[in-house]
């Protein structure tokens, strides 16, 4: 719940203060290396990451509840071997669904993450393009956005048939 409900801009003020001031782990701002990109990653990724936790938290939840779990029981499957095989792919359907939809997010939140590390992005390119107005650039970045959501959707859309077999019938 904490790593959802935190705005991207606080965490990423957080992990600057944690991890490049005080323990020096990480450089507080450039674009040389691939030390420079962790920061901006985490804080990116850390709140899609509990929602997507969540989610396969409760989809868990509800496959193990199934019959369907009783039989692979029965039929003298571990508790892991039922949870990987079984009840993993039930859950892992909402997962990828999220998944889809949550990169319009990641894309949103580029802005602010890019301004708290100082780096330069398709986020501060939009920002800057919209201020000065270039509108061959912001449509560039709409269709570019545009494309990722689609090549997104239809590779979840095949992940689908890889997940679940019973849509590979018919």
């Amino acid at each position: 719940m904490v790593a959802v409900s935190t705005p991207s801009f606080w965490l990423g003020i957080v992990l600057l203060t944690v991890f490049s001031f005080r323990l020096q782990w990480f450089p507080v701002a450039g674009t040389e290396g691939v030390q420079t990109l962790v920061l901006p990653a985490v804080t990116l990724a850390l709140p899609i990451a509990g929602v997507l936790a969540q989610v396969l938290r409760e989809g868990l939840e509800t496959a193990l509840a199934e019959p369907f779990v009783v039989t692979a029981r029965a039929r003298g499957l571990s508790r892991i071997a039922v949870r990987v095989r079984h009840a993993f792919r039930h859950a892992a359907i909402a997962l990828l669904t999220l998944s889809g939809w949550l990169t319009g997010t990641l894309l949103g939140g580029t802005v602010l993450v890019e301004k708290v590390f100082a780096r330069p992005g398709i986020g501060a390119l939009t920002l800057q393009s919209v201020n000065t107005k270039d509108m061959p650039v912001v449509m560039g970045v709409v269709l570019l956005a545009a494309l990722v959501f689609v090549v997104i959707s239809q590779v979840t859309d095949l992940l689908y048939l890889v997940i679940d077999p019973r849509l590979r019938k018919g």
